[in-house]
């Protein structure tokens, strides 16, 4: 879910009454069919006032998807607030019309019908070696700037939606050579907690249309930039990337978002959002409800990316504490394993994933779709 995904629930810049700050308790919605498989999921939550980020799940909600002039699907409730079809349930079938209806403690919601696009397919993701300059680093540094072409869309005018998800391979700094659980023992495999893989959310997403074009066609659209002084470069780097063939209302209210990440500098941020969806109470429209159910085609690329060279990336290497080694072997089993490595001047511990690459959120087997 891409609301999900990003952690944060917003809606539209468009200027409506009543003002959302009259409200103490707001719906929010975040659900999706696409042309991908189901299931498909939609979760429903109450934000308290405008703090979108502390949500309680709304149990017990009778949630319907619809195919106009087709089959309707009852959801169910799978965990407090998530609703999914069933496996082998409603399919997404391009060229036909969606919309979701639910109801919570007797009131009536629904969303308009949207089309399911057939997406076009995304030909080539390029990752460009660039030189930018951004908050965090006000002078220009060298990464990857990731470009997005597509094929020509089948309709006249199209509009898109991208995310991307980023996985890469890393190491510890230091091999184990000692582990302390109760006693000091000897790490017969030292290199074997070194390598690690990790995948996250990019946290941006991106918006285009082919309005007012003589092609319908996505050519060299910017999507993410990648600095090479980031870690996740260091040795190889995965982006998948997700392209979602959208209505025009829909693209209204990412392209909203989009403009206000930009504006905070992080998607992540704290400040309300006051934007509706496409989800109305029917029988009284003025109460306000966030979130939106996305009728979306969906079209993934997924690309690999070395260490770029020739480039001066600086990396800083983990400290080593010398003097808090005699000290380990106070620490309470709350605290074990303890690892400890070996270096010119004695043995020593160091900072989370110096020494067990595991400590920073990675794993040790590679991702099935991983290429080296």
């Amino acid at each position: 879910m891409i609301l999900l995904m990003m952690g944060i629930l917003m809606s539209c810049v468009e200027e409506f009454q009543p003002e959302l700050d009259e409200f103490d308790r707001i719906l929010v919605v975040d659900g999706q069919l696409t042309t991908e498989e189901g299931p498909y999921t939609v979760r429903l939550s109450i934000s308290s006032g405008l703090d979108i980020i502390a949500i309680e799940p709304v149990s017990g909600a009778t949630v319907t998807i619809v195919e106009k002039n087709g089959p309707a699907e009852n959801l169910l409730e799978t965990e407090p607030g998530v609703y999914q079809t069933q496996a082998g349930g409603l399919q997404g079938v391009p060229g036909k019309n969606y919309k979701l209806q639910f109801s919570v403690n007797g009131k009536q919601y629904e969303s308009d019908y949207e089309l399911l696009k057939e997406p076009p397919v995304i030909t080539e993701v390029e990752p460009r070696l660039e030189y930018k300059a951004f908050p965090d680093a006000p002078e220009e540094v060298p990464g990857i700037q990731f470009y997005v072409n597509s094929a020509t869309s089948t309709y006249p005018e199209d509009y898109y939606l991208w995310t991307q998800e980023g996985t890469y391979k890393y190491e510890a700094d230091y091999l184990v050579y000692f582990v302390f659980e109760g006693i000091l023992k000897e790490f017969t495999n030292k290199d074997s907690l070194k390598v690690c893989y990790r995948t996250y959310k990019v946290g941006e997403i991106y918006t285009a249309n082919t309005d007012n074009l003589s092609v319908s066609q996505v050519v060299d659209q910017p999507l993410h930039f990648l600095p090479a002084t980031d870690k996740k470069l260091y040795l190889r780097y995965s982006m998948l990337t997700r392209q979602y063939s959208i209505s025009q209302a829909a693209y209204d209210f990412w392209y909203s978002i989009e403009q206000q990440i930009s504006s905070s500098s992080s998607l992540y941020s704290t400040q309300p959002y006051q934007i509706r969806g496409n989800v109305k109470n029917i029988t009284d429209t003025e109460e306000p409800v966030l979130g939106y159910f996305l009728v979306a085609g969906v079209a993934e690329n997924r690309i690999f990316v070395n260490r770029p060279q020739d480039v001066e990336i600086y990396i800083p290497e983990c400290g080593l504490d010398f003097m808090s080694y005699p000290w380990i072997f106070y620490y309470p089993p709350s605290e074990w394993p303890i690892y400890v490595t070996v270096a010119d001047n004695g043995r020593a511990i160091s900072g989370p994933g110096c020494l067990d690459c595991r400590e920073i959120g990675g794993q040790l087997e590679p991702p099935p779709f991983w290429e080296e």
